[in-house]
């Protein structure tokens, strides 16, 4: 790891231990155990629909001529969010895993490449969507919110914006040549640049697909919200769907923010503790939510990463 990953990650170990020591270790980790390790099953069981619709927005992101089928591009969005969630690497480190699971699923390196930008675009999206969602929410709750007007309006903004990449993404990488040369680094980790634009390019045509893409992202968000509303209930602390969704959707805004964050650590045990008082939450019943949550990853992400490394093994065994 960087230098400056290893500092923010020791940083954000020491705000979590902070935030959680500051608010009582004794309650949030019985806040924690009230839950139970059927309840936790439950929870991690509760995950798979949203990997599911995750992964098949990935899907729609590829090229029609590809040969992936669902299954397999499933398994790759699982690797990358394992990669992005255990691993103590920046959110990169899961991207590249999960372009390799997609290769491993039958995709070209190409196709892998420019399909997860098209990805991640199409979900930078839909998050926007779902926080505006939750902005809408927060509105109708608490029209007072101090929070309210500025994230508003940098909502807005980024709607727009990142739209337009989403829309015209062969052009806007033509005129904005950052991006451009940006997106050419990806690429050269995989092979031809020009061919992967070309790839990229022909995708994005397809607007059905990116509209697809769009609509499973923003119903994949809201799972993750409807999986917040479920864990609480479960924790003891029920809330309304629409209080869970001001939660998360605030949530994963502020981890966008601290996206330098090793695995958000520290910058999701902060938002949870601010966050929680708008919603009506003891702030101890919302970090034993981050708990569940970090140990969840954990339990689905271990294994997956295990399996990830016995399909390459197998691999590389049948080359020989």
């Amino acid at each position: 790891m960087k230098p400056f990953t290893i500092v923010a990650l020791i940083v954000g170990v020491a705000v979590s231990v902070a935030v959680v020591v500051s608010y009582g270790v004794h309650e949030i980790v019985g806040a924690f155990w009230r839950l139970g390790p059927a309840g936790f099953l439950v929870l991690c069981a509760a995950h798979a629909p949203v990997v599911a619709v995750l992964g098949l927005a990935w899907r729609f992101c590829l090229p029609k001529w590809s040969t992936v089928r669902a299954p397999g591009v499933i398994a790759a969005r699982m690797l990358r969010d394992a990669g992005a969630e255990v691993l103590p690497l920046s959110e990169l480190g899961g991207y590249v895993l999960g372009a390799r699971a997609a290769v491993l699923a039958g995709a070209t390196s190409l196709e892998a490449a420019a399909s997860m930008l098209l990805d991640l675009t199409t979900e930078a999206v839909a998050q926007l969507g779902f926080v505006a969602l939750g902005l809408a929410a927060l509105y109708q709750l608490r029209p007072d919110a101090a929070v309210l007007r500025p994230t508003a309006v940098v909502v807005a903004v980024l709607i727009g914006v990142v739209a337009f990449a989403a829309l015209f993404a062969e052009r806007s990488v033509k005129f904005v040549a950052p991006a451009r040369a940006a997106i050419r680094r990806w690429f050269v980790l995989f092979g031809d640049t020009e061919k992967a634009f070309a790839i990229m390019g022909a995708i994005t045509r397809e607007r059905g697909q990116i509209a697809a893409a769009l609509l499973l992202h923003l119903v994949g968000w809201l799972g993750v919200a409807a999986e917040a509303w479920l864990a609480l209930r479960l924790l003891g602390a029920p809330i309304p769907y629409y209080a869970a969704l001001i939660l998360e959707s605030l949530l994963y805004a502020a981890r966008s923010l601290g996206f330098f964050a090793p695995n958000a650590v520290g910058v999701q045990e902060g938002a949870y503790a601010l966050l929680a008082p708008l919603v009506g939450l003891n702030v101890t019943e919302a970090l034993a939510l981050s708990l569940v949550k970090r140990a969840r990853d954990i339990v689905i992400g271990a294994p997956t990463l295990l399996l990830w490394q016995r399909a390459e093994a197998m691999r590389m065994l049948r080359r020989r």
